[in-house]
């Protein structure tokens, strides 16, 4: 075994803890899991796996007993933003009609070949968490991991029988337009833009969203160096804890893992993987997403937006 693979760090072997979830040999908190581990545990009782990828995906080939959940894990709010975090309710029923139950051990998975894949399953815990359902992991390296193991597959959709989950709704994981209002720029929290630099600096946008540049003072550390997608052919294996944690120091994420830090990106998909980052490897405690992120942001034209700046110059 090289030095990389030794250095390769799960969180659901980090650490040895008191406190297993009964039957599946995880510590409570574990939220990033192998292609050994699931595939060790699929007949286990609790277990869900939920298949966020795209139906075409699925339908082709997926991990045996996975859900085919695509969503809607956003939707158009009432202020008519896209890609916002649907109604409690629905949600409800959605995860319901999944098969999720209060006592479930949820795993997301997703196509695994790029980060954008690895996003959908991050929005996915995200969403789990804000609904106060913190028994969820990531399948590290999602379906491309699991097919480069030779792992089995199956093509017949899985029928789950309805779950009875409930919701207890965590405002804390959900950075609100009013809330980011009062702080972008405030020293209050620190913004990070996990988008690609082009767009941080303002040299480039997608066309739905208005204006150029990030939020006053944003620090950036774009996704996709926070996997190893495509590096030598590797499915979206998160990279190492100890280069993650040199990362987040390098972009100037502060020591103290009380710190609070709001995630954006164009609208609140790629902010999901920041947040799984640091919130779940990195072990920072106060971590949400700004759930409209730009999309939401940018039209509002007497909202400041910087360009060509790291997130280190005061206005």
């Amino acid at each position: 075994m090289n030095m990389t693979k030794k250095m390769r760090v799960y969180i659901v072997i980090a650490l040895v803890s008191m406190f297993a979830l009964p039957g599946l040999g995880l510590a409570a908190g574990d939220a990033l899991v192998s292609v050994g581990w699931l595939a060790g545990n699929l007949q286990k009782k609790d277990l869900v796996i939920l298949d966020v990828g795209a139906f075409t995906h699925y339908e082709k080939n997926h991990i045996p007993g996975a859900v085919k959940a695509f969503g809607p894990w956003q939707t158009m709010n009432d202020g008519f933003v896209g890609f916002m975090m649907p109604k409690t309710e629905d949600l409800v029923q959605m995860l319901r009609d999944y098969g999720v139950n209060n006592e479930s051990f949820v795993v997301v998975y997703d196509e695994g070949v790029t980060v954008k894949d690895t996003a959908k399953s991050a929005r996915a815990l995200w969403t789990l968490h804000a609904l106060g359902h913190d028994k969820v992991a990531i399948l590290d390296g999602g379906y491309a991991a699991w097919e480069r193991e030779n792992k089995p597959a199956a093509t017949v959709m899985t029928v789950p029988m309805a779950g009875n989950f409930t919701a207890d709704f965590k405002a804390d994981k959900v950075a609100t337009l009013a809330e980011v209002k009062s702080k972008v720029g405030s020293g209050k929290a620190l913004f990070l833009d996990t988008r690609i630099p082009e767009e941080h600096f303002g040299h480039e946008k997608v066309s739905h969203i208005k204006r150029f540049g990030h939020l006053p003072g944003a620090k950036l550390w774009p996704d996709k160096y926070m996997t190893n997608a495509g590096v030598d052919f590797a499915p979206s294996y998160f990279k190492d804890i100890y280069e993650l944690k040199d990362m987040a120091a390098g972009v100037g994420i502060p020591a103290d893992k009380n710190a609070e830090i709001i995630t954006y990106s164009n609208h609140g998909k790629s902010a999901a993987v920041g947040y799984f980052v640091l919130h779940d490897i990195l072990g920072y405690t106060n971590v949400k997403i700004y759930d409209g992120s730009l999309l939401e942001y940018a039209p509002l034209k007497d909202l400041a937006m910087d360009t060509n700046g790291w997130g280190f110059m005061s206005r």
